[in-house]
């Protein structure tokens, strides 16, 4: 896993740990049974025996273990259990008795070792996106303050963590991390290179020159001719792709657009997925929000970027829909209530929402798609998002219905299922990094699903990553419980719990600045 790849899927390493992560049981290589016969001792337990006995071939005893057993004092000791070594296979894990040794103390306190591992992966993804500079206001400079601070995040997340939990792990990319960190940051200054993507992708050609010459035809002379007659095709291929770029400035390209999955499952000629997105792919999930050019509109036009919501309009063709049919789905029973609207009127409804979105950090505003769909390439998407109430204050909610007009009245909104801010377990550890514990928020009496608020356009600040609370999910469901295979009843509604992801990659540095 390299590049980009690595970078997402660190994002969500300590959601996925929470909750799965516990301390193992004692090893008793005695009691090790495989097809009813027992097992041979580990490699770890070979180590030990291996070093009780430290006599050489000619009776004597060898320098280097018996120095490695001797005390401080000089004489014979048994070895301090403090003394960190490396482990063996099969001992990758921490056991249960490292809670009660000094050094996990003296790093993590009196916090359970799923907690411990919990917050070494916190750790993790907090310096990934200090590295690549997400969500910080400025991404083209790096003070050393900042190389200071990433310095001391890598030291602890080496040192104290992860040689606390796993004890001597001799590995060059810890070492590098540990102790090179600040000296590669101060002379690149920056790490433009982290991603190696690219490079990755540049491997293609390389691949399809091979695949046309290896063994085929009689002789090398042959492979040499079909190698050099590829590679001269590719080079071609790239000479006449500049070509296209460099005298081809300021034309519009068409994006093909298919079929739009409505949300019933229907399809009515609704806009496809070039037109609902701009031109901008959205398969990679909520990475595809932010466009490379917040400026850069269907038109291709030079004029400047927008800076609010209320510049922004609707593009495609919606759904004319009654009230009524959309009170047919369980979860927008109240609609009617909600939009102050009767059963025989009708509103749009779309796919997609376009804002310009506002990030808490400061960084420089930029244009976001929302959708609310059933089905979007198979799936159903229903984006979260962080808004702004009638008040003012700060909320959390799922978009279910997006309407660019109510009745005859044009008016960018979506209507949300609400959210609410929930208690956690004191000391929780993604408490601690700042992810914000949420629950459905119901209507007073014995409502079956969230209450549902209308929101304008304008009011929504940004996208938001809501992950499920895995703890609380295993904890009542069990281990095996996921999302997909809860029971969703109304109960199950009422005791669900999430999180907003802080790590979460909304704004990055450029991997591939410019000059």
């Amino acid at each position: 896993m390299t590049g980009r790849t690595w970078r997402h899927f660190s994002v969500f390493w300590p959601f996925m740990l929470a909750g799965a992560v516990g301390p193992r049981g004692a090893d008793d290589h005695g009691e090790e049974l495989l097809d009813g016969l027992r097992v041979a001792p580990s490699a770890g337990a070979l180590g030990v025996l291996a070093a009780a006995d430290t006599s050489s071939d000619d009776g004597g005893t060898d320098a280097a273990s018996a120095s490695d057993w001797q005390s401080d004092a000089g004489g014979d000791a048994a070895r301090p259990a403090e003394v960190d070594e490396p482990l063996a296979a099969g001992q990758e894990l921490p056991g249960p008795d490292l809670v009660n040794t000094a050094r996990y103390l003296q790093v993590f306190g009196s916090i359970p070792i799923d907690d411990a591992v919990l917050l070494t992966f916190c750790r993790a993804a907090q310096l990934g996106g200090a590295l690549f500079g997400d969500n910080v206001a400025r991404t083209t400079t790096m003070t050393e303050e900042q190389i200071q601070s990433m310095e001391d995040a890598a030291s602890g997340l080496g040192v104290d963590c992860v040689q606390t939990l796993y004890k001597l792990t001799n590995t060059t990319k810890l070492h590098r991390v540990v102790q090179h960190l600040g000296a590669e940051l101060r002379g690149r200054g920056n790490l433009w290179e982290g991603d190696t993507s690219e490079n990755e992708r540049l491997h293609a050609s390389c691949k399809r020159m091979f695949e046309r010459s290896n063994k085929r035809g009689p002789g090398v002379a042959l492979q040499m001719m079909r190698r050099e007659e590829t590679q001269s095709a590719i080079i071609r291929e790239l000479c006449d792709a500049d070509e296209d770029v460099g005298g081809g400035a300021g034309r519009i390209h068409s994006v093909p657009s298919g079929p739009g999955n409505l949300s019933d499952g229907a399809s009515d000629g609704s806009e496809g997925e070039g037109t609902d997105c701009g031109g901008h792919s959205a398969r990679g999930g909520p990475s595809s929000h932010v466009p490379r050019s917040a400026g850069a509109g269907a038109s291709g036009s030079s004029s400047p970027p927008p800076t609010h919501t209320s510049q922004l309009s609707f593009k495609g063709r919606g759904q004319r829909v009654a009230i009524r049919e959309l009170r047919r789905i369980s979860a927008l029973a109240s609609v009617a209530n909600t939009l102050r609207m009767g059963d025989q009127d009708c509103v749009t409804q779309h796919r997609t929402m376009r804002i310009v979105a506002r990030f808490e950090w400061g960084a420089p505003t930029a244009v976001q798609h929302l959708r609310a769909v059933k089905s979007f390439f198979g799936k159903p998407c229903f984006y979260f998002v962080r808004y702004e109430d009638a008040a003012g204050a700060l909320r959390w909610g799922r978009m279910h219905v997006i309407l660019p007009s109510l009745g005859d009245e044009r008016r960018s909104c979506a209507v949300v299922q609400r959210m609410r801010r929930a208690t956690t377990r004191p000391g929780w550890v993604l408490t601690r990094y700042g992810c914000v514990s949420l629950a459905w928020e119901f209507e007073e009496g014995h409502s079956s699903h969230p209450a549902l608020e209308l929101v304008d356009a304008v009011r929504v600040l940004r996208a938001e990553d809501v992950q499920v609370d895995w703890y609380d999910l295993g904890d009542r469901l069990g281990l095996r419980a996921t999302p997909s295979n809860k029971h969703n009843s109304a109960a199950e509604r009422r005791a669900s719990r999430f999180f907003t992801s802080v790590f979460y990659p909304w704004k990055s540095r450029e991997q591939q600045p410019g000059m």
